[in-house]
């Protein structure tokens, strides 16, 4: 049986959405500076992933059972990964100012503490379930 939360809260009241929602409009300003090359490779996989970010937290955060709203956290945290990937490369390719990216890099790394953290919150609360039914 999965553990189910005592309450299901809004996600557009947590700090994690706001940021993740506020580095996705800073993706989409940026990539809109990349060469035209880049429109099916680069600019559509930051796009897809900062997109990913706000709305699989989401998804989780809504989610009646903890087990499923780690797991959607977890799906995040892969997403502001492969965000900081691209911004790599980017500033590889002299797309972005190493100022834009040290920005993003940045609010990605924050972001990804903070969805780190509440993983580690749930697993917290899955560890003492697991032990009050072994008892």
């Amino acid at each position: 049986m999965q553990l189910t939360k005592k309450e299901v809260k809004n996600p557009r009241d947590n700090e994690v959405y706001k940021r993740a929602l506020k580095f996705r409009k800073e993706i989409y300003a940026m990539v809109k500076g990349f060469p035209e090359l880049e429109k099916y490779n680069m600019i559509d996989q930051l796009q897809r992933a900062s997109t990913s970010v706000p709305a699989t937290f989401s998804e989780g955060y809504r989610n009646h059972y903890y087990g499923k709203e780690r797991d959607r956290l977890n799906t995040a945290l892969g997403s502001i990964a492969e965000c900081q990937a691209f911004l790599d490369m980017a500033r590889m390719e002299d797309y972005i100012t190493q100022e834009q990216y040290l920005n993003l890099d940045n609010d990605a790394e924050v972001i990804f503490g903070m969805l780190l953290a509440m993983i580690r919150d749930i697993d917290r609360i899955l560890e003492q379930h697991d032990l009050g039914e072994e008892e």
